[in-house]
């Protein structure tokens, strides 16, 4: 009488379990026969293609487990290709260099050296331009005048670099400013009008009083009368009627028919606001777009932004471990980050368990692997592994 070889394997291994097939769901303590890739053989064919598994006790490679003083250790919970503080074997850490603008990651098993921004109130970008590992990233090439945007790109003569690029934009010049320089636009400038330093002020002459919403200060890269903040000259007539001029007689906010300039109308459907503090625009108002008006100016949509959920300025409580803020419908939430889970129900703790290496709760919370027998979790999986690897069950 033939034997089907599937049925000599298990009688071999010791595996007792039931025969499961793949698409059935089997907890951590059961064996599985996993259909063969040929779905499509002969139903009359003698051989049986079908492959045995077995609980897998040993960790593959990369994984292993590491004891840190302090921390849960899961068994094979430690992935040796991109740890940092096991990196390519337990206990190997990848050192951080903030000092000189660098750390080190783990890549593939190995710490690699990469530049970083250790300010959190500056935003750099550093670069290590002299390959010289000794003084780290020595370089920020936002700023430096020799290495503007890239290692070894050198700006002009008496230009400086700012945010990775040479001198000012075009229209703007560039002049001093505090211990460094700034760029201006010497046409509207009130400090550097026409030319750095020449700072406009009332003359001897000056209107007084001064017509109605004007000041002295920079037109077109001369000292003159100018509209304060958002008003307008919209009859022309202070360059005519000087001091018996009737000022910026129109402007500020809500005015549909000069809205942010002389003669820019609004449409019916518009209104003339401020859009995130800037302006005034034509706009849709918020409420016609399903957002809110808050008092600093923004439109917000109390439905989702975490920072006004609800209501405006209601900011959404600080993140615990493993945890992310979300607004839902008005309503402030905290979410686990990919991976974790709150398998215990406890806030105060956040998202305290690792799905990818918990053997307790593997992939999902409850989900048990046969710890009895050794068996772990790896990548959120209770360790399966062909029933002639060492360490099979």
């Amino acid at each position: 009488m033939l034997v089907p070889t599937v049925l000599v394997a298990a009688l071999w291994s010791g595996c007792s379990v039931e025969p499961v097939r793949l698409g059935e769901m089997v907890d951590g303590g059961g064996g599985t026969f996993v259909a063969s890739p040929d779905a499509a053989t002969d139903a009359a064919a003698d051989v049986v293609s079908d492959e045995l598994m077995c609980i897998g006790t040993l960790c593959p490679v990369p994984y292993a487990t590491c004891v840190a003083p302090g921390k849960v250790v899961h068994k094979c919970g430690t992935d040796l290709s991109r740890d940092s503080e096991n990196c390519g074997t337990c206990g190997n850490a990848c050192v951080e260099y903030l000092p000189l603008n660098m750390k080190s990651r783990c890549v593939a098993g190995r710490c690699e050296l990469e530049c970083v921004n250790r300010n959190d109130f500056i935003v750099t970008d550093n670069r290590d331009c002299n390959n010289l590992v000794d003084d780290g990233c020595e370089v920020d090439v936002r700023t430096s005048a020799e290495n503007c945007g890239a290692c070894g790109n050198v700006c002009a003569a008496g230009q400086s670099c700012r945010n990775g690029k040479c001198g000012c934009p075009s229209g703007k010049i560039e002049c001093p400013f505090g211990l460094g320089t700034i760029c201006v636009d010497p046409q509207t400038d009130d400090y550097n009008c026409g030319a750095c330093g020449n700072a406009c002020a009332p003359p001897q002459d000056a209107c007084s009083p001064m017509p109605p919403e004007t000041k002295y200060g920079c037109v077109a890269g001369k000292c003159a009368m100018k509209c304060n903040s958002r008003r307008y000259d919209c009859n022309d007539d202070i360059g005519t009627n000087g001091c018996a001029s009737d000022g910026c007689e129109v402007g500020g906010l809500n005015d549909r028919d000069n809205c942010g300039g002389c003669g820019i109308k609004c449409k019916s459907s518009e209104q003339c606001m401020l859009v995130n503090g800037d302006g005034p625009f034509c706009t849709i108002p918020c409420g016609d777009t399903g957002m809110t008006l808050c008092p600093d100016g923004k439109c917000v949509d109390l439905l989702s932004a975490i920072d006004s959920c609800g209501f405006c300025s209601n900011a959404c409580p600080e993140a615990g471990p493993n945890q992310v803020r979300a607004c839902h419908k008005g309503v402030c939430a905290l979410e686990c980050e990919e991976g974790f889970a709150d398998c215990n129900a406890d806030q105060s703790d956040g998202c305290e368990t690792n799905l990818r290496s918990h053997p307790n709760h593997c992939g999902a919370c409850g989900n048990g692997c046969n710890v009895a027998l050794g068996q772990p979790c790896v990548e959120g999986k209770c360790l399966m592994t062909t029933c002639d690897e060492p360490g099979a069950r």
